[in-house]
């Protein structure tokens, strides 16, 4: 009887979690209307470079080499990303990287984000720049 009772709320439980988990994924697929708080950077990364967005409208991130910082607004998909301002250290080995990296966001007009993937796109619609969410929550 007492097994029973402890298959019963085990079975639940499995079940309840799995529920959970199901919802979890569903929601990290669902599409972003605000990037304010959130971090991103290229899958694969060797500069370590990435974008971070804030809530007041500015923006920060590193090229790989040099930090940056700027401005954006996001309306309905359109992104205008504002001048960017960076340090301006030299690193031979990802100088090229950076320099792409920064071009890319600059031709950004649009943008399509869910929980974990943010993609730009360029004035013609191509996709430019594919990232990755990096602050995970």
């Amino acid at each position: 009887m007492i097994y029973t009772r402890i298959l019963g709320i085990i079975a639940v439980a499995v079940i309840l979690a799995a529920c959970q988990k199901a919802v979890t994924n569903k929601s990290k697929l669902q599409p972003l209307s605000d990037l304010a708080g959130s971090e991103w950077g290229p899958a694969e990364n060797p500069y370590d470079q990435f974008v971070g967005f804030k809530a007041n409208g500015e923006m920060m991130g590193s090229g790989g080499c040099n930090n940056f910082f700027g401005t954006y607004e996001l309306n309905d998909g359109e992104i205008k990303i504002g001048p960017l301002a960076s340090t301006k250290k030299a690193c031979p080995d990802s100088m090229q990287a950076e320099t792409e990296f920064l071009s890319q966001l600059q031709s950004a007009r649009t943008v399509e984000a869910t929980h974990m993937k943010l993609t730009f796109f360029d004035e013609a619609g191509n996709a430019i720049m594919s990232l990755r969410r990096r602050d995970w929550d």
